[in-house]
């Protein structure tokens, strides 16, 4: 059971492909003392900036803004991660690439909208407007040329249209095979001790192992119409959740085209909390 002594704000993201790494603190399997919230990712980042939660799970890009005026560490060994398709970072469009002009984007997370950018410069030539939308798609795609949709909705897509690009299968591509980072856990410098690191590691395992769990309780949570053995092989087959050093060998690239493309102020030092 939790502890009742000493808890940290935590705030993290509802998206299926975060449920196994917050499994064992919703489902009190692990030992912690943690308060969960839930929120987008740029809502999880801006409370980590304004010291409104301990520790928050953020989109990968954030970590650099925030640490220029915040000492952050991140948790070992923890992350969503892609190492090819990733079937929920979806570019959904209605004419050929080279004739975009524009461009609706989901912008509740920017390292999204980032990675798009980066591909769009450095793999096809082409710098089209982005605009913020409300995440409908039919909506986005009636106003734009395009459309970004992260998440549950780009998952909802998967093979009902064919004019897509998966930012994940772009950027192994783009990188020679290097998997992409979306978010990873960051919280302020001295916050975890050993032990909570630990709780949160644990917490991804039991994740990892009840994933059949994970994706019948959204199934019963969604219409989707889809089986639960849709879900286990997305959480399976695309998404990751280790953050080791192929994983940051990604990441430091993806800081790298940021820090190029004028996206960050300076390709960020990776600070870490001791390991479990």
């Amino acid at each position: 059971m939790p502890e009742t002594k000493g808890k940290l704000r935590v705030s993290a993201v509802q998206y299926l492909n975060t449920k196994p790494i917050v499994y064992g603190l919703e489902k009190n399997r692990v030992s912690h003392r943690f308060e969960l919230s839930y929120d987008i990712p740029s809502i999880c980042s801006k409370k980590l900036l304004d010291q409104e939660a301990d520790l928050a799970l953020i989109p990968s890009i954030e970590y650099s803004r925030i640490r220029r005026t915040r000492s952050l560490n991140i948790v070992p060994d923890v992350a969503v991660v892609s190492h090819d398709e990733v079937n929920s970072v979806e570019l959904f469009f209605n004419k050929n690439l080279s004739d975009m002009k524009r461009i609706a984007v989901d912008s509740s997370s920017r390292t999204s909208v980032a990675l798009l950018e980066i591909i769009l410069k450095e793999k096809y030539d082409i710098e089209p407007v982005l605009v913020p939308m409300n995440p409908d798609l039919s909506h986005m795609l009636k106003e734009a040329d395009a459309a970004l949709v992260i998440g549950d909705i780009a998952l909802e897509q998967s093979g009902v249209m064919d004019n897509k690009l998966d930012l994940g299968e772009e950027w192994n591509d783009l990188t020679d095979g290097l998997p992409f980072v979306y978010s990873f856990w960051a919280g302020t410098q001295g916050a975890l001790t050993h032990n909570d690191v630990k709780s949160l590691i644990d917490s991804r395992n039991t994740g990892v192992h009840n994933l059949s769990d994970i994706a019948g309780e959204y199934v019963n949570q969604n219409s989707s119409g889809r089986s639960p053995e849709f879900y286990v092989d997305y959480l399976t087959d695309n998404i990751q959740f280790k953050l080791g050093n192929d994983e940051l060998n990604g990441l430091k690239e993806f800081y790298s085209y940021c820090y190029f493309f004028g996206m960050i102020e300076e390709i960020p030092e990776l600070y870490f909390f001791e390991g479990a």
